[in-house]
């Protein structure tokens, strides 16, 4: 069976859309996660991964961006991680100063 350039196309398409809904964490398919980590994996999954090991494109071997090795630089309490969060360190971390105190607690217990 020979395909034609518009069936090719189409299906190139279909397999994009499935990949991207897959690869995306799609919340609606997976309803069950908690506010805090929808949270997470929508701010702080791209530089630390989706499972916390900083195994990402961008931060793969930086000794920070591991949060599963309890050697973080501010602490790993929840006061510590609020203030990461609330405050940008030059080069290093973002600010998320959009987010309210009950959305930085809820990451905060994903992360702990």
């Amino acid at each position: 069976m020979r395909k034609t350039p518009g069936l090719t196309r189409r299906l190139s398409l279909l397999s994009l859309l499935i990949a991207s809904v897959i690869t995306s964490g799609c919340d609606e398919l997976l309803p069950k996660r908690s506010a805090g980590e929808k949270l997470y994996r929508k701010h702080c999954a791209d530089c630390h991964g989706f499972d916390g090991a900083g195994n990402t494109i961008g931060y793969m071997g930086n000794e920070h961006a591991d949060l599963l090795d309890d050697r973080w630089k501010h602490g790993g309490d929840p006061s510590a991680i609020h203030w990461v969060l609330r405050n940008e360190l030059v080069f290093r971390h973002p600010s998320y100063v959009d987010l309210t105190d009950q959305e930085i607690r809820q990451i905060t217990d994903h992360i702990l």
